[in-house]
């Protein structure tokens, strides 16, 4: 059985501290390397919903919580002390993405765009990091199309797997497509 922990710090500096103590390896840039039974959601700031500007241009929503904020999952132990003095219980304890919804006349959703598009977009609305460490906990398949892949197809059960682990709706994924498609490089 997995237990779900949330944990605020000050600063992404204090986290990696937590993460040293808990004897945790951290390589430089990177997320650091969970011991088995750990994975990592790191959030960072809490941002309110992303909204749709002019032309569909996603804005970014405003800043709640500048802290440093990561949600922590543990399976076949109990949560490492390291972490106890981080522990906050939040109100809702879950973590979603959304914007408004599109209108009638929204174009359909592209069947396939380039990765560095949709890598442009997960960052421009936050999601980058969450993404990666799915990615990196994910290992196999997953990371191999998440490095190698120079396009995305929106039926791929590359997206589905990132898509469940995220826990994003379907509507959120055709909503990042769209944005993704309207970069332009």
């Amino acid at each position: 059985m997995w237990t779900t922990t949330y944990h605020r710090f000050t600063n992404r500096a204090a986290f990696l501290e937590a993460c040293k103590v808990a004897g945790w390896t951290c390589p430089p840039g990177q997320i650091p390397e969970l011991p088995q039974g750990v994975v990592i959601d790191i959030v960072g700031p809490i941002v309110a919903p992303a909204q749709l500007g002019e032309g569909g241009v996603p804005i970014p929503g405003e800043v709640i919580d500048p802290r440093y904020h990561i949600n922590l999952a543990w399976h076949g132990h109990d949560p490492d002390p390291a972490f106890q003095a981080s522990l906050v219980v939040p109100a809702t304890p879950s973590r979603g993405w959304d914007v408004a919804k599109p209108s009638a006349s929204q174009p359909p959703v592209p069947t396939v765009i380039p990765a560095w598009k949709g890598k442009a977009a997960l960052r421009e609305v936050g999601l980058l990091d969450a993404v990666e460490a799915a990615v990196a906990a994910a290992g196999g398949r997953v990371q191999d199309a998440w490095t190698g892949a120079p396009e995305w197809e929106r039926g791929s059960e590359f997206l589905a797997d990132l898509a469940r682990a995220l826990r994003l709706s379907g509507a959120q994924v055709d909503r990042m497509f769209h944005d993704a498609d309207a970069i332009r490089g």
